[in-house]
Formats: structure tokens, sequence, C-alpha cells
């Protein structure tokens, strides 16, 4: 009572029970092409390798000339100009911080928001996999592993490799059964389902789903199942792994990056901001000092000149005014 698996008699759960989950699919398609896991065996690779990839610009490309010159032509402030080289650092600053931002931003997980533990009132269950393919070489051990997203998460994954099935001929077909699958063998609300489906070609990956129960959406919401995704994307196709090392990967990773608010690129840009503009107040300031002591000193410099002018002179300028 109350562990996901198969269960006589339908389950306890009701036809309609589903309604309130979220699901949805996913194809794996970030490598462009992929090959059938073999299962079993030490050197499996779950997909092909990853294709494509950026590449330098053309020579003489429109890009880069547009770059050059629209900055061949700036030339830095002179050294003897303390003001013009603060300047100049605040400009340099600002420039590594977008280039910094927009690195740290492209290809990391990161997750933007805090994520809270369920309570799930079921413990932990090791018969989580259900393999009807031969994918996995050991469902025990991967059952094991899977539990380390439980402990981070509260939730209860299970994976369901379902065979080949001729019936279901569209991703929403796909979709529907998962649903139905989840509401027919699983009693609780706290499972995230994760279904691949065989494809009728062994050599192409099959389509993948996923079922929320209604208690596991405060954890795996929108973002986070997104997160999951990119996850099996990257681990798929890394041709070094074992099928078992896919998903405990995959479950692992998710775990840790989605119930940890990461620094995103936003966050990094808002404190860049508050950074720059405490640097320009405070060049800002030194600029006004810096004014005010000038004005001191040829104040000063005035009276000297006062003071040391002979008296005679003094007296013909006097003279000459009055």
């Amino acid at each position: 009572m109350g562990r996901p698996g198969m269960s006589s008699g339908g389950g306890g759960s009701s036809g309609g029970h589903s309604s309130g989950r979220s699901s949805g699919g996913h194809h794996v398609g970030s490598s462009g092409r992929s090959s059938r896991p073999m299962g079993g065996s030490s050197s499996f690779r779950p997909g092909g390798s990853s294709g494509g990839g950026w590449g330098p610009p053309p020579p003489g490309g429109g890009f880069h000339n547009h770059y050059y010159g629209g900055y061949g032509g700036y030339y830095p402030p002179r050294r003897s100009s303390s003001i013009g080289g603060i300047l100049t650092a605040i400009f340099f600053l600002f420039v590594f911080l977008f280039v910094f931002v927009s690195s740290f931003s492209n290809g990391k997980q990161v997750s933007t928001r805090n994520r809270e533990k369920i309570e799930n009132p079921v413990a932990y269950t090791n018969d989580c996999v259900k393999d009807e393919i031969g994918y996995v070489e050991d469902t025990s051990a991967l059952s094991r592993n899977l539990q380390n997203f439980y402990n981070k998460t509260g939730i209860q994954p299970y994976i369901y490799l379902k065979a080949y099935d001729s019936s279901l001929t569209t991703d929403t077909e796909k979709e529907d059964y998962a649903r139905d699958w989840y509401d027919k063998n699983i009693d609780n609300e706290d499972t995230f389902l994760y279904v691949y489906f065989e494809d009728a070609d062994p050599d192409e990956v099959g389509y993948m789903a996923y079922v929320n129960g209604k208690e596991v959406t405060s954890v795996m919401d929108a973002e986070a199942v997104s997160i999951f995704w990119n996850y099996i994307d990257r681990y798929w196709t890394d041709g070094s792994l074992t099928m078992v090392q896919v998903f405990t990967k995959t479950f692992d990773s998710t775990a840790k990056t989605i119930m940890t608010k990461s620094t995103t690129g936003k966050d990094l840009a808002k404190k860049g901001i508050l950074f720059g503009t405490v640097l320009v107040g405070a060049v800002a300031v030194i600029v006004i000092l810096r004014m005010h002591y000038k004005r001191q000193k040829e104040k000063a410099q005035e009276t000297i000149d006062i003071l040391n002018t002979p008296l005679d002179h003094q007296d013909n300028i006097r003279d000459r005014y009055l």
C-alpha cells in the first residue's frame, strides 16, 4: 500500500484521477543523431556522438568586420588624465561583466527558484524500474542508485522502459498511455514517472514522457522538468556511459540542480550594475574633491602671489584702477 509499482485490480486510483497531474513528452535530439542502447555491456552507448558545433566566422565575415569597424577608431584617454583612466577602467569593467555573464549563462543548467523537499508519507521502494526492452544491464543497481533523488527531493522516481507498441503511433497517444499507466499502477501522488517508448526502428531513440504525481509539482515544476530533459539529452548521447549510469547521472544531476538556487546570469548582472553604480559614485566624489582641492590650491597661490608682489607695484595697480 502506498508504493509505486504493479498492483492487482488496476490499483487504488479512479479513471479520472490523472486529470490533476502534470505530464508531457520529449524527443532526444540535441546531438542530431543517436543509436539504440545495446544494454548490459560495459561498452554500451546510449546514443551517437554529438555533431555540429560553433565554428569561427569565415575570413572577412560581416560580423568580424562590423566589430572591427565599430571599435577600430577608438583611442583610450591619454595617460596624463587620471579621470579619463578611471572612466576607461569602468568601461572595460562593464565589458568584462557583460562577457562573463554571457559565458556563465550559456550551456549551464541553473535553477532560478528555491524548492523545498516534499514530505513523502511513503518510504522509498527499490521496486522502481520496469524494463521490457532489456536496455538496463542491472535494474537492481539502478533502483538503489535512484534513492539519492528521493533523499534530496522527497519524490519517488519510477522508470518504465516500454517495448515497442504498434498501437501507439503518435506522441499524444504515448503521453496518454503514460498518464493512464500511472493511474492504474501507482497508487500515490508522490511519484515522478518516466516512460521510454521504444521506437519501431531499434536504431532510433524512442519517445520519452513523464507524469507528475499531484504532490510533486512544487518540486518538479516546468523549470525542473526542463532541467531533467536537458540532462537526459546530455547523458543519453554520451557514448562512454552505460544505461545505469545514464539514468543515475540524470536523476542525481537533476536533484542537485533543482534543489539549489543557482547564481544566474541575471543575478550576476544585478550585482555588476550595483557595483558599477557604487564605482561611478566613488569616481564622482573623487572628481568633486579634486576640483575643490584644485580651487583651494589656486586661491592659495593667488594669495602667495599677492603677498610676494612689491608694494610700489601694488600701488601702481591700485592707482590704475582708481
